[in-house]
């Protein structure tokens, strides 16, 4: 299951890093490839996180016991996603899926890791100002 949802995320993630990364730096690759998969998982969770947030009759008084409880979400998804994301990589073998990539494919697959990045965090923003913007009004 998990290989049919995040495997063309995880192989289009790959192809930018390859893209993005200097050449002459061929190991930052996969953490390049690692930190642009996981990072739109963290800005959903946080979105989520402003959901329940918001959602909750209690309010906060202070900004600080928000911002702890979203750094522990962000970190906790992203430290989770990248650890699975890590060993998929090579048992699902897209170092090899994109070596025979065409480069129409490979400028496809760029695309799709660059909307969905940007897509992800327009969502946790707009979550977050929709339903913490009770915080800011007094």
């Amino acid at each position: 299951m998990m290989k049919i949802l995040f495997k063309p995320l995880l192989a289009a993630n790959y192809c930018a890093s390859k893209w993005i990364v200097n050449k002459k730096l061929p190991k930052r690759v996969i953490p390049t490839a690692l930190h642009t998969f996981t990072t739109p998982f963290a800005f959903l969770s946080a979105g989520i996180y402003c959901v329940v947030i918001g959602s909750i009759e209690f309010k906060f008084k202070t900004f600080t016991p928000i911002f702890i409880g979203l750094a522990i979400v962000m970190l906790s998804v992203s430290l989770y996603i990248e650890k699975k994301a890590k060993n998929s990589i090579e048992r699902w073998g897209i170092k090899k899926e994109y070596k025979s990539l065409s480069k129409n494919q490979r400028q496809n697959r760029n695309t799709f890791a660059f909307l969905f990045f940007w897509a992800s965090i327009i969502l946790s923003f707009y979550l977050g100002v929709t339903f913490t913007g009770g915080y800011l009004v007094k």
